[in-house]
């Protein structure tokens, strides 16, 4: 070891010295050219990457905040008893849309602070209110909206504020939510997902 950092080891170069000594010298010699032995360290990382990848794991699924249900294929169509309200919220560059089945129910436009979520809150209250069975809400977003103005409206559209619960007592106020792209020319369509 001290032959990898340019120490000579100062042995008794008598014709007393021991064998042993001898061997050890000549072996510091020929590794005196820093050769470093890297297996035990190779070992170690391999150990090492297979816990972080494990660790890893194990905190990114503590981490879902969002429980999403996705959409499934029925092998026959449900019939309902009432006809479906079809609520949506559309988030455009300029303006919130709500509407439904029966079209477009109000416009929030869009403020400097962002989207208007406390009037979305209401608007949805107030529709909560009248289907209060209702549970699905499609939120539809249109091209360059920020992540966090999406966050921020699902928020708003998933739970009742702070503070307030509804009839039943409950505070989830649309919680199946299911995302789709708005049209280019203002219409929404959702791109391949259906409640």
């Amino acid at each position: 070891m001290s032959a990898m950092f340019g120490i000579e080891p100062d042995y008794d170069e008598g014709p007393r010295s021991s064998r042993r000594l001898r061997r050890l010298k000549r072996r510091l010699r020929q590794r005196a050219d820093g050769e470093l032995n890297i297996v035990s360290m190779i070992d170690v990382f391999a150990v090492l990457v297979f816990f972080l990848l494990v660790g890893s794991s194990v905190s990114a699924s503590k981490l879902h905040a969002l429980k999403l249900s996705l959409p499934s294929v029925s092998p026959s169509p449900q019939v309902s008893e009432m006809p479906s309200l079809d609520l949506a919220v559309s988030l455009f560059e300029d303006y919130l849309e709500i509407s439904n089945s029966d079209g477009v129910q109000k416009k929030l436009p869009k403020r400097d602070s962002g989207y208007d979520t406390a009037g979305l809150a209401q608007v949805l209250m107030d529709i909560k209110s009248a289907h209060p069975s209702e549970t699905k809400l499609s939120l539809l977003i249109a091209e360059d909206i920020a992540y966090a103005d999406i966050i921020a409206v699902m928020d708003s559209g998933r739970e009742y504020p702070v503070g307030t619960v509804g009839v039943d007592g409950s505070t989830a106020l649309f919680p199946v939510i299911s995302m789709g792209d708005v049209a280019s020319g203002g219409a929404s369509t959702e791109s391949g997902v259906s409640p």
